[in-house]
């Protein structure tokens, strides 16, 4: 097995397991254990990846982007979680621990693990080379703002049922959507504006993107 096929069949077996057993209903005290460890792995692999990917000169640019993902990620939901903005009214139930001032810790690496799978998604389809600069940074934030918006929009209610966080409405707010495209786009501009070059790119983010996507699915077809 070629050694970067591990990492990917990593990621296919723990969420397809995790799927799997939620579904027989099977592990579940176990697999509550698990979440949050397993967030900040997958998480910290992607991250480690992609640094592999990065150019020599965009290195330190790439960590601090990343350390931005992980900080901002985790203050809006500190501010969220406490003012109701700018996803609305929720609270986060206790699977996910441990937790700084209320927040989970794992919940910044899962911001950081959907922005930069979505990313790398876009920059694997889109090529800036071949196509003028004005336009890569509104076509790339755009199209890595919709596919977080996709991952959330199943993500939040399979999240409801595993009790990851629960919504104090009726019904999920629109502008909990509106606030992930918005900070979607804000995200992956920063990543623009730092002008962080990649040598080359790992179809590892895309496995990252879609193993969690499927996980998610199975949690919501039980």
């Amino acid at each position: 097995m070629k050694k970067m096929n591990i990492p990917v069949c990593l990621v296919y077996l723990l969420f397809g397991f995790g799927g799997f057993w939620h579904m027989l209903d099977q592990f579940q005290s176990a697999m509550r254990t698990m979440t949050a460890p397993s967030m900040i792995l997958v998480s910290l692999m992607l991250m480690y990846d992609v640094l592999k990917s990065v150019s020599k000169e965009s290195k330190n640019r790439f960590l601090f982007w990343c350390l931005c993902i992980l900080l901002g990620g985790w203050g809006a939901e500190y501010v969220g979680v406490n003012t109701h903005f700018p996803f609305g009214n929720y609270q986060y139930g206790t699977v996910l621990e441990p937790r700084i001032l209320e927040i989970p810790i794992a919940i910044g690496f899962a911001w950081l693990s959907i922005c930069l799978s979505s990313l790398m998604i876009t920059c694997k389809t889109v090529n800036r080379e071949k196509i003028k600069n004005s336009f890569s940074f509104f076509i790339i934030p755009v199209f890595t703002a919709i596919l977080m918006l996709l991952f959330d929009t199943v993500m939040e209610n399979a999240a409801t049922k595993l009790e990851y966080w629960m919504w104090n409405t009726n019904s999920i707010p629109i502008q909990n959507y509106l606030s992930w495209f918005s900070l979607g786009l804000l995200f992956s501009t920063l990543w623009l504006r730092l002008k962080i070059s990649l040598k080359h790119f790992s179809n590892f983010g895309i496995h990252v993107y879609l193993s969690q996507f499927a996980y998610f699915i199975l949690v919501l077809l039980k």
